[in-house]
């Protein structure tokens, strides 16, 4: 497929300035930015993950770092432009202007057919593991603790990642950094439970080439939950430098080894096409983009762009049976686009203006692939189309 520019662009909040020796934005980075609504300078977009409402719309929850706060935006999009409708949902300041505390980062968002929006996110204040509820009735929004992780002191809900369960039951994937293990955690009608879903065994060196490390898996994780049910989590195994793939249904899990050719696993990404499914992660060693296509226990691995410092938060898609995939190239902070057609070729979709290619996410609505991801120049959310 021909790569085209994008046709439509929106940024909804705007300025910034680039750190352009750092291929990964830094938590730490000081926020720049003007929110119209508010006259704060607030920096918005980190973290964003973007869903397509029962109507049509995109919708992307997202890290406010100026409030170490969790947001949500509806577009409705008209005429070759997007209007874009906020809604504050945890930890922003109250009327007295404190701050409840940091909550918001590692966003992910899932949206049920009768337009429930769920959003997993962590309570970094805490080390825990939150949910955000909005009732499509009333718009209001319900937030609580989905798991504390198993540790001693919880430092948990890192790489959350949310899907629905048929029934539009939501279930949570995330990292337990405190425990170094994977956990899920599932909603039974009226709170969430969270368990092991496999925990890191330690890497034992056999020769001074690599130290030993201890057990610690889970980071990146991905879920996906097919419509009969099959739960599959993406990760990285840290200690053992291996993308490793959790298959189960309803917390019976079995781990298999997709990839552990050297330090691989990062940034995973699945969807499925039919009974093929296609796994966008990156070579931490080589800094590559690779892709894993197959069944559990039958992945083939190839990769697919080996230039300099890509392959980071991956987007993988299908379009009429070819694999495409969204990428960060870490070298001139842009953000890719390639496409598997026999050979996989790949261009720029932006980055001239800015700093683009962070949290990078896709949706198609009404037959147009739309992709969003985090401006750190602008400090801000892109939105365009792509097809």
């Amino acid at each position: 497929m021909r790569l085209l520019a994008p046709t439509l662009l929106v940024v909804l909040l705007p300025l910034g300035a680039c750190k352009k020796d750092d291929p990964k934005a830094d938590d730490t980075e000081t926020p720049v930015g003007t929110d119209p609504d508010t006259g704060a300078d607030d920096d918005v977009g980190a973290w964003l993950s973007m869903k397509v409402t029962p109507d049509g719309k995109p919708a992307i929850a997202y890290y406010n770092r100026t409030e170490d706060a969790l947001a949500y935006a509806v577009g409705t999009i008209s005429g070759g432009s997007v209007s874009w409708a906020k809604e504050k949902v945890d930890s922003f300041k109250d009327e007295n202007g404190l701050n409840p505390g940091d909550a918001g980062k590692y966003a992910s968002l899932a949206i049920a057919a009768d337009g429930t929006a769920w959003i997993a996110y962590q309570d970094t204040s805490n080390g825990t593991l939150k949910y955000a509820r909005r009732d499509p009735a009333t718009a209001a929004w319900t937030v609580g603790v989905a798991d504390i992780g198993g540790g001693r002191s919880s430092d948990a809900g890192y790489w959350a990642s949310i899907a629905l369960a048929p029934g539009d039951a939501p279930v949570i994937a995330h990292y337990d950094k405190g425990e170094g293990d994977l956990r899920v955690a599932r909603w039974n009608g009226t709170a969430f439970s969270g368990s092991v879903a496999y925990s890191g065994e330690d890497y034992v060196a056999t020769d001074t080439a690599t130290p030993s490390a201890d057990g610690n898996a889970g980071e990146y994780a991905k879920l996906l939950i097919t419509s009969e049910g099959s739960e599959y989590v993406a990760f990285y195994d840290r200690a053992w430098g291996a993308l490793r793939l959790a298959n189960g249904s309803g917390g019976s899990w079995s781990v298999e080894t997709v990839d552990d050719s050297g330090d691989v696993g990062a940034w995973p990404d699945l969807v499925l096409d039919g009974s093929t499914m296609h796994i966008a992660y990156q070579d931490v060693g080589n800094q590559d983009l690779k892709l894993a296509s197959g069944s559990p226990g039958a992945f083939s691995v190839r990769t697919l762009d080996s230039g300099d410092y890509v392959g980071a938060d991956a987007a993988v898609y299908v379009d009429s049976g070819a694999v495409g995939a969204f990428y960060f190239d870490g070298v001139d902070n842009d953000l890719k686009r390639g496409n598997l057609g026999g050979d996989w070729s790949s261009a720029r979709v932006a980055g001239d203006e800015g700093a683009l290619g962070y949290h990078n996410e896709t949706v198609t609505i009404g037959g147009v692939r739309y992709v969003a991801c985090y401006d750190y120049t602008h400090r801000s959310i892109w939105f365009a189309s792509a097809s």
